[in-house]
């Protein structure tokens, strides 16, 4: 494969998005360049498109995204170095400057994007940390089956108290990346959120009686292991504190702003946010337990099936928040997880048929690095991008293969016990269901991998 010119590479997408004049911010995944533009509209997509190195460009919750794949660092690492742009969200009175102003029509699009946006940053502090969570239970689960006396100790105690705190305290979680996202100041969120979770509140809460809070009734629930109230309670704290500190004059200020933000933020939580945030979440899951009733088994093959075209609608985050609450609320993920994990396998079948057939050496080494990628790392954008859309007929394989392997996952019981990475390293996860999931695998990359031997005849676009 030809070599990248990485200054010459990132000088010409500097110039092709507007300059450094029109990046507000800019940030990045493990594939993406993600820019925070002014005006979207003076992007030359596709000239940005041809430039070696650039797997395709996407517009998607509120960020100009470059899809670079094995490129980015380099591309990120020297514009971060050779222009005067923001890497990071600054500190900022101005809570929701980001959310409202832009050249943008304020159509329904418009505020659906904002709203997917806002989730996705205000969850990836709290993903990231259960990722971790959920493979130390998988660990866990490990140890207590190959050495059952080992689970009896206290050490093994200890760590299993380290693996269940982040779903327990999933509220606090949730708070501090709202109010990262809102630029407010996280202590008041997560102090907000613990309330709702301290031993007494929780007692009061599950004791069975009623209680009243400035004469109005309390909706009797318990808050451990919910997201949509720390989300909700936070949002609430960002714009109070904005208000105090604002119309509180400066001497003042410090002691007075604190206690009106605890005074009004509190009781509107527990009497409304708290209760609102439980119930949505209650029938966030009923819903989807309801759609499994009428689609049975297919459910995460559905989910396999449609994720690509999600990815490219830059939507994908959306499904974060139902399956976090069905996991915490059932205690398995047997829809979300099991269709992400069988759709980059089928991305990886597509990329390896591909390998297979074409005589070019470029795409052949670009198609094996994606596709290995793909199920090894979970990280499917190359695949997407650079392999399966590009030559379009592999995109009939990568849906077949997602939709028979997350069926056979799902007629079969496969159920994920905890968040993990959607990859084959991810099939510890699913605990005594692993077999389930292992068979939706090799459907998955079996039908995938055929289907696009059978279509792709090897050249480009055909």
């Amino acid at each position: 494969m030809a070599k990248i010119d990485y200054k010459d590479l990132s000088e010409k997408i500097m110039a092709n998005i507007g300059g450094e004049k029109n990046v507000k911010s800019v940030t990045h995944c493990v594939t993406r360049l993600r820019f925070y533009l002014h005006d979207r509209k003076i992007c030359n997509d596709e000239a940005i498109k041809k430039f070696p190195g650039v797997l395709g460009v996407v517009q998607g919750n509120g960020q100009y995204q470059i899809i670079l794949g094995e490129h980015l660092f380099n591309v990120y690492d020297y514009i971060v170095k050779n222009y005067p742009v923001e890497t990071e969200d600054a500190i900022d009175e101005n809570l929701d400057e980001d959310l409202i102003k832009s050249s943008e029509k304020k159509d329904f699009k418009y505020y659906f994007s904002k709203m997917i946006l806002f989730m996705g940053q205000a969850m990836t502090p709290f993903i990231t940390v259960v990722y971790g969570a959920g493979m130390l239970r998988v660990v866990l689960s490990l140890v207590s089956y190959f050495a059952p006396a080992a689970a009896e100790s206290s050490t093994y105690q200890l760590f299993d108290f380290m693996s269940q705190a982040p779903f327990y305290f999933m509220p606090i979680l949730v708070a501090y990346g709202t109010s990262r996202v809102l630029k407010a100041n996280p202590a008041f969120s997560i102090a907000m959120a613990a309330a709702l979770l301290y031993p007494n509140f929780v007692t009061m809460m599950g004791a069975g009686e009623s209680v009243t809070m400035l004469g109005l009734p309390v909706y009797l629930t318990t808050y451990g292991s919910t997201l949509l109230p720390g989300i909700f309670s936070a949002v609430l704290v960002a714009y109070l504190e904005k208000f105090f500190y604002r119309v509180i004059p400066g001497m003042l200020r410090s002691v007075f702003a604190p206690l009106c933000v605890f005074l009004i933020g509190f009781p509107l939580t527990v009497l409304i946010l708290g209760p609102a945030g439980a119930v949505v979440g209650s029938w966030i899951v009923a819903g989807i337990v309801w759609i499994q009733a009428h689609v049975g088994g297919f459910a995460p093959g559905i989910i396999a099936a449609a994720h690509p075209f999600l990815v490219m609608m830059g939507v994908n985050m959306l499904m974060v928040a139902p399956m976090t609450e069905l996991l915490a609320r059932m205690g398995y993920d047997n829809v979300f997880r099991p269709g992400w994990i069988l759709h980059n396998i089928s991305e990886g079948g597509s990329c390896l048929a591909v390998a297979v057939r074409t005589k070019d050496k470029d795409l052949r080494t670009a198609a094996l690095s994606a596709g290995i990628g793909a199920v090894v790392s979970g990280v499917s954008e190359p695949a997407l991008y650079g392999v399966n859309l590009r030559l379009r007929k592999p995109m009939i394989g990568l849906v077949l293969g997602g939709l028979a392997g997350g069926a056979v996952a799902g007629f079969m019981g496969a159920k994920a016990f905890s968040m993990g990475y959607s990859s084959i390293l991810g099939v510890v996860i699913f605990e005594q269901t692993m077999f389930a999931i292992i068979a939706g695998v090799a459907v998955s990359f079996a039908v995938s991998f055929l289907v696009t031997l059978f279509l792709y005849n090897g050249k480009e676009g055909k």
